[in-house]
């Protein structure tokens, strides 16, 4: 998918619309949008041969967002974050097409290994969330708040806890209905 192509999706994430025509006042008023667009800006000029100006634009997201999203994490489009702060992404992240992730969540690894965790398509993690290491959270899992992942979570899981523990496994309708109902 393209650059404009994922800047569309993540629009139509933070509003219900993916028209570009709009992008200019979806920007200035819609911190879960900017937050992302110029994580996309950034990352986008980082692989390009304007490596200073995406690392420019980086520090002024973590400035103005507190969202510290690394350069090198893989982040696929729709990508919502309703309440852009105080969020931690690592460079080895994985985050699969249309992600949902509330403030205050972090995603790295742990120091005795090298392997940041990847999050499958269409997955939920609320506030306060810590997932480390080596692990996987499958397509539509939801994390619930506060709880701390370390070992896989199924597609469709539900957990919480610290330490995490999967209490369910919903239902493709189930998940669905929990990732329509995550979304503005």
């Amino acid at each position: 998918m393209g650059f404009w192509q994922t800047v569309k999706a993540d629009m139509k994430a933070a509003t219900g619309h993916s028209r570009l025509g709009r992008l200019p006042t979806v920007f200035l008023f819609n911190p879960p949008f900017a937050a992302v667009f110029l994580h996309r800006v950034a990352a986008h000029l980082y692989r390009s041969r304007l490596r200073r100006l995406g690392i420019a634009i980086w520090g002024w997201n973590v400035t103005r967002t507190s969202c510290h999203i690394n350069l090198e994490a893989e982040i696929g489009a729709g990508l919502l974050l309703p309440h852009p702060a105080a969020i931690v992404i690592g460079s080895g992240v994985r985050i699969g097409t249309n992600v949902t992730i509330y403030q205050s969540v972090t995603l790295g690894r742990v120091a005795s290994s090298p392997i940041y965790p990847a999050v499958e398509d269409g997955a939920v993690l609320y506030t306060g969330a810590v997932v480390i290491g080596p692990v996987t959270i499958g397509r539509s899992a939801t994390i619930g708040a506060s709880s701390v992942v370390i070992k896989d979570v199924p597609d469709g899981g539900v957990v919480v806890g610290n330490p995490g523990r999967v209490i369910r496994i919903a239902t493709p309708t189930d998940a669905l209905t929990a990732q329509a109902a995550a979304r503005p």
